[in-house]
């Protein structure tokens, strides 16, 4: 999907950019009593400092009374046959990094002194379901709603049998995994605090697109990003690299032996991080609707994949000529957009009633529509609701091809349009966030802002589509994760926050530096809940207040400079190296651009104190960070060597503001 301006009045200023990178997992530290419905906004009571943050958040989780339960001793691991082998591999890791030794039973009927257990298991007969009626008796209700739900699962502590307990239970496999990321999170000094948890996401997708124009991902990269998504809570993976050729325009080309070896691994991690591997196979750059032969490729191309596990699958038919390309279709559909979306329907419904129909396991066809924006009917939407089977689903990517703002009612009427008055289609959101294709001298890094909270209300799902860069990705798929799970409880703010303290990592000098480059790099389209370099424009401001009132500087702006000069060498200390990896050339820029500050204050200082010397080789020392920031050293796909841009170049604008300020001599 390409996310250039759909039409000439929609806000664009830059063109686009791509990265690639590695993961890690993500947590965050908000306490506290949530309480979130698909009908009602979410409460929060008290604090209580022993229960650490959950992200996503849950929809209830509480401290509760009782024992804390020592991973760091003997642990059984009670799980009966057939429990979920991650599940029970990441227990089995997670006892053994907090110091402890697991051993993994199917009762605990003589406990050593000094043991403790964590019970697993999914359904109400097993032994983690009589285990959490017995430590969960005073949240059974919410625990009860919890297990009937798809991908949910409650959590309880206490003591049984004389040892602490923890019981870690699952509507289903899904949900048991991700009450284990939920153990991950709470888990302090190697052991689990007293808690009650009763969860469940709100949205049936919730995943990552790999669906940008320039650089595809690197096979690692997909990989960590695989695992980070599972870590918060995801279920979905989409791949459909526009620039990967036996997608789009090699599409009826099978994959070799080594590509089909690097899939099958892609395919086996997704699953046993409980994602969905989606296959995207795209056809329309050539596609003959009513060709038989093209049905039979592309029936070919997606058996090839569903026999190496992918169950789920994606036919997008975005970014290609707006009207029907060979003479068989004219014959058989005649021209325009709404035979366009005639012979569409047909070649889709046959694929989905050859290949999709009668596989178990299969997911609901999904299809991404050549006009894949705005909510209005049109006469093309209009037929691709009549004539479309009612069960494929279709990508969305809002009012907009980038959509700054996506509400529930702008969901209904486009549901109605891609379907019928009387049954509305289902649909997933393409989200163009923070993909930056468009813009590759830019990167985006502020919050996900300006969907509405009851959005799950209306739709199947959202994924996210990704910078080129996936490591400064992360915090952007940290807060889908949270918004998806629980939009009603989703805070913008809070949510990056905590992904940002988990990429940092616990050094203090780290965590600052990170976010200063975060600040750098707010600016998303002209939008006003995100305002450019926030924190950056404030010590910019304070100090011209200082300066032309005479006043001796605050030192904020001192203090950013000389943290901007450190980034090269702050960043990669992350917990998330790939982070300052893919931020190579822009950390560079903000280096650059600190010394250029700390020179200029410098030379502003000097020229005071009536210092014609100091003016004269602090001039020359801003003039070389200006010369040294603005170097083309971001290599593009497609066009060429960038400069790494920073904001709306607020540091620019000051440096060259303030050799205005002091003429040379």
């Amino acid at each position: 999907m390409n996310a250039a301006p759909a039409h000439p009045g929609a806000k664009r200023r830059r063109r686009a950019l791509m990265l690639s990178a590695a993961a890690i997992l993500v947590a965050a530290l908000v306490a506290g009593w949530f309480i979130a419905s698909k009908d009602r906004q979410p409460t929060l009571g008290g604090h209580p400092a022993s229960l650490p943050g959950i992200y996503p958040v849950p929809q209830r989780a509480s401290a509760s009374s009782g024992p804390s339960v020592p991973l760091n001793g003997r642990v059984y691991i009670v799980a009966p046959p057939g429990t979920d082998q991650p599940s029970l591999a990441a227990v089995q890791d997670l006892v053994k990094a907090s110091g402890g030794t697991g051993e993994v039973v199917a009762t605990v009927d003589d406990p050593a002194d000094g043991s403790s257990a964590v019970y697993l298991g999914t359904s109400e007969g097993s032994s983690a379901g009589t285990m959490l009626k017995e430590l969960g008796r005073d949240n059974a209700d919410s625990n009860q709603e919890a297990l009937k739900r798809a991908e949910g699962y409650a959590m309880a502590t206490g003591t049984s049998g004389g040892i602490p307990t923890a019981v870690l239970a699952g509507s289903d496999a899904d949900g048991l995994f991700h009450a284990v990321q939920t153990l991950r999170q709470v888990l302090k000094d190697g052991s689990v605090p007293p808690i009650r948890v009763s969860d469940w996401p709100l949205m049936e997708t919730r995943g990552v697109i790999e669906g940008f124009y320039g650089t595809p991902w690197s096979h690692q990269a997909r990989l960590d990003i695989i695992e980070f998504a599972a870590r918060q809570k995801m279920n979905t993976y989409i791949y459909s690299p526009k620039d990967d050729p036996l997608l789009r325009d090699k599409w009826r080309t099978l994959y070799s032996d080594q590509e089909l070896t690097e899939l099958q691994e892609l395919i086996d991690t997704a699953t046993a991080n409980h994602i969905r591997f989606t296959y995207a196979l795209s056809p329309g750059i050539d596609v003959c609707y009513s060709r038989d032969a093209d049905l039979e490729d592309a029936i070919t191309k997606l058996e090839s994949l569903y026999s190496l596990g992918v169950r789920s699958f994606v036919i997008p038919l975005d970014d290609i000529a707006t009207k029907v390309q060979c003479s068989e279709d004219v014959k058989e559909f005649g021209s325009g957009q709404a035979n366009l979306a005639k012979a569409q329907a047909s070649f889709l419904n046959e694929l989905n009633q050859r290949f999709t129909t009668g596989k178990q396991g299969v997911q609901p066809l999904e299809t991404v529509p050549t006009f894949y924006s705005g909510s209005g009917s049109t006469p093309y939407k209009k037929e691709l609701g009549r004539a479309l089977d009612p069960g494929i689903v279709v990508q969305w990517t809002g009012e907009d091809v980038v959509s700054h703002r996506i509400t529930r009612d702008s969901a209904e009427t486009a549901r109605r349009s891609y379907g019928t008055q009387g049954a509305p289609r289902d649909l997933v959101i393409w989200d163009n966030y923070p993909v930056n294709d468009f813009s590759q001298d830019h990167l985006f890094l502020a919050p996900l802002i300006g969907r509405d909270a009851d959005l799950h209300q209306s739709l199947r799902g959202v994924v996210t589509n990704p910078m080129i860069q996936p490591y400064l990705s992360l915090p952007a798929i940290f807060n889908y994760a949270d918004y998806s799970w629980n939009g009603p409880a989703y805070n913008p703010q809070k949510s990056m926050d905590a992904a940002l303290a988990q990429v940092s990592g616990p050094d203090p000098d780290v965590q600052a530096a990170v976010k200063a480059f975060v600040d750098l790099n707010q600016d998303w389209q002209d939008d006003e809940l995100t305002p450019s370099a926030p924190a950056l424009r404030r010590d910019i401001d304070q100090f011209w207040s200082d300066y032309d009132a005479g006043r001796s500087p605050s030192g904020g702006l001192q203090a950013r400079a000389g943290l901007l000069e450190r980034l090269p060498e702050l960043l990669p200390k992350m917990a998330a190296p790939g982070f300052a990896d893919d931020a190579t050339h822009w950390a560079a820029a903000a280096g650059e651009y600190g010394r250029g500050v700390t020179a200029a204050l410098s030379m502003l200082d000097a020229a005071k104190k009536g210092d014609s010397a100091a003016v004269a080789d602090g001039r020359k020392n801003v003039q070389a960070a200006l010369a040294s920031a603005g170097a083309k050293t971001q290599p593009t796909l497609d066009l060429g060597v960038v400069t790494p841009v920073l904001g709306d170049s607020e540091l620019k604008t000051f440096l060259e503001k303030a050799l205005k300020t002091v003429p040379p001599n």
